[in-house]
């Protein structure tokens, strides 16, 4: 009997195009890990190394090949001279916006964008700690670096980003361009310390879904900044980025499809689609060269019991096992903060028990 691959030696065998011992597990998980060692979510958001220790242990514990990461869906108003409340109240479970710092289009024009020459910007400080203790440990350090059009939602109060679509496309051009930067210059700053052989940016965000914008819209506002901050990330010799495209992006793949022709890149993509798009449309779209994450409902994690949450998982493995670049159990965003440690368990058991390669 061959012994065990490690989480790490599995994530490398993914990585080098060979066959892990059975499928990967990344169960996205961020603020769920907070209950683990017993701190609040607001406590896990605002100090990186409470962030760091959290999901280091939820790691230990439950044995899923995910590292530690930083990030949260509100990024950008904080890092432009906005305001966010951490979730310390149960309403709440990642950090929200408080203050938008762009509320006319004359605040887009003053706006500078952030140099990462001194004081790194809003939660990237917290980042940077949770990256060096990753980098110390031989893991990943993380990036957030999209997505660009949900970030400059961010920027903006989203009602008013969304209008002025239509009404100031010249003004969401620049928003656009200054976020753009933003995560340039925060690709620059985390692989000039840490190597870009040891950087894996994220990139992912809800507003570009398909129930707000549709496909055409996102041809004209969004594509050009994700193609971008992407050729930085080639350009840098960064070798995996996990790519999120959130909620229902189904009319948005031609354009994801067409970046991965333009970019030419030797490195993968971790693709990790909404529930929305099936594993078999992820396989056809980018399984020649990328790997599949599959997209457990994530709601179902919450409230659906220990045995049909491993019956999900299995009709997941077994579409998405034998995609030809490779394939990780995953939930279609993050894993619920709420959520009973079981039902990470009933993950970790599907892998074992129907993700198997002989």
């Amino acid at each position: 009997m061959h012994k065990a691959m490690t989480p790490q030696e599995r994530m490398h065998a993914l990585l080098k195009g060979e066959t892990p011992d059975r499928t990967p597990v990344v169960p996205f998980i961020l603020g769920y890990a907070a209950q683990i060692v017993g701190i609040s979510l607001g406590d896990f958001y605002s100090d990186g190394n409470m962030c760091f220790e959290s999901q280091f242990a939820s790691m230990r514990l439950h044995g899923y090949e995910m590292t530690p990461m930083y990030g949260y869906a509100s990024c950008g108003a904080w890092e432009f001279g906005g305001k966010v409340g951490f979730p310390y109240d149960a309403a709440y479970g990642a950090p929200y916006v408080l203050e938008h710092p762009v509320k006319t289009v004359e605040d887009v024009e003053r706006l500078e964008v952030p140099s990462f020459r001194n004081v790194l910007p809003g939660a990237y400080r917290e980042a940077d700690k949770l990256a060096s203790r990753c980098v110390e440990l031989g893991m990943p350090a993380t990036v957030q670096c999209g997505s660009v059009f949900t970030t400059a939602a961010n920027v903006v109060d989203t009602a008013t980003f969304l209008r002025w679509i239509y009404r100031e496309p010249k003004t969401v051009h620049l928003l656009m361009e200054k976020v753009s930067q933003l995560f340039i210059n925060a690709l620059e700053y985390f692989s000039g310390k840490y190597g870009a052989e040891h950087c894996l940016p994220f990139d992912g965000g809800p507003v570009e879904a398909n129930t707000l914008i549709s496909g055409k819209t996102f041809q004209e506002f969004c594509f050009p900044y994700v193609e971008k901050v992407h050729k930085k990330m080639r350009d840098l010799g960064i070798q995996a980025v996990l790519m999120h495209p959130c909620a229902d992006q189904n009319h948005n793949i031609p354009y994801y499809i067409k970046l991965r022709e333009i970019l030419d890149w030797s490195g993968k993509y971790f693709w990790l689609f909404g529930p929305e798009t099936t594993v078999d449309v992820q396989i056809k779209s980018f399984g020649h060269h990328d790997i599949i994450c599959g997209n457990v409902d994530p709601p179902s994690l919450q409230f659906k019991t220990y045995e049909e949450v491993v019956e999900l998982c299995r009709e997941n493995i077994e579409a998405g096992k034998y995609s030809p670049n490779g394939y990780v159990l995953a939930p279609g965003c993050e894993f619920p903060p709420l959520a009973p440690p079981i039902k990470v368990m009933a993950m970790v058991d599907a892998a074992e028990k129907f993700g198997q390669y002989e």
